[in-house]
């Protein structure tokens, strides 16, 4: 692929992270990819999620020997003459692709890629183990995904094993997948179809990822206006009892993906649905490997 259809491609998938405006709407059930990979990524890293994650690319590095031709010769060219203005280098002719350059010229190029991938590389990292955490729990069946149509109508369910290949990632450049080719590059419009996860299982497998407004309308039928007068407020899960918590703590993180820890948070959560307490679950992480907010997900 040349250098400038790379350009394009990037240029188009990160202007469709940043007019999420133009993202299909989300419903009482269901939650688009893209706002999950937003949810997913303030859960698992907190204040450093900061949103433009899937906006970073890193450079292929480049050789430190001058080359005249190909596409390092053509990436060079454009980034001195974008940069370096004061090198008097005019920009590319139609198919041109054989160049000239000095040494300091090309260590100057190389040194311009280093400099960018330094600082994109960190939010890369972060999109990249979103995308895994995203993946892992998809194949395992606790996230629950679906898709839809672009034009409209109910998403249907996908089977877990949708998500067990090793050539899935570019479904999260534009949050879509072809049904008759699932595992194929997501480039394209129809008949891919937009990928959405349930609200529930993303609230379970990423807690505090959803802002408040972010949580979803509640349906009709479980309003306080369409309740009974008589009825009674929703009872805290009753707890287990004391010789039961260590052995449904141990489940749950057996369950997990393999090399996966869970947050502080991430335990509580789960806990939290069969009545124990926030004490008792830091009490019980002692005995368990551990990570903290934003370090690396593997043991």
């Amino acid at each position: 692929m040349s250098v400038e259809l790379i350009q394009k491609e990037l240029s188009r998938r990160a202007e469709f992270w940043k007019k999420s405006l133009g993202w299909p709407q989300d419903n009482a059930s269901y939650v688009f990819l893209g706002r999950a990979v937003h949810a997913m990524g303030k859960s698992m890293f907190g204040p450093e999620w900061t949103g433009d994650e899937p906006c970073r690319d890193v450079m292929r590095s480049l050789p430190v020997f001058p080359e005249r031709s190909g596409w390092r010769a053509v990436l060079v060219h454009d980034l001195l003459v974008k940069h370096h203005p004061e090198l008097n280098r005019q920009p590319r002719k139609p198919y041109q692709t054989s160049f000239e350059f000095t040494g300091n010229e090309w260590m100057t190029a190389v040194m311009l890629v280093k400099k960018h991938n330094d600082e994109q590389r960190p939010g890369f990292q972060r999109f990249s183990e979103v995308q895994d955490r995203i993946i892992q729990l998809a194949e395992a069946g606790f996230l629950i995904t679906a898709i839809r149509e672009k034009a409209g109508g109910d998403p249907t369910p996908i089977p877990r094993s949708w998500w067990n290949s090793e050539r899935i990632r570019d479904r999260f450049d534009y949050c879509h997948l072809r049904p008759d080719d699932r595992y194929g590059i997501g480039i394209g419009s129809d008949p891919y179809q937009w990928i959405f996860v349930t609200r529930e299982s993303l609230m379970s497998c990423a807690p505090g990822g959803l802002t408040e407004g972010e949580q979803g309308p509640t349906p009709i039928a479980a309003t306080p206006a369409a309740a009974p007068l008589s009825e009674e407020p929703v009872k805290t899960p009753r707890r287990l009892a004391e010789a039961k918590i260590e052995p449904a703590f141990r489940h749950w993180r057996e369950q997990q993906p393999e090399g996966y820890i869970p947050t502080e948070d991430e335990d509580i959560a789960h806990m939290k649905q069969l009545g124990v307490g926030r004490d008792k679950v830091r009490a019980l992480r002692k005995n368990f490997p551990t990570r903290g907010r934003g370090e690396k997900k593997s043991g």
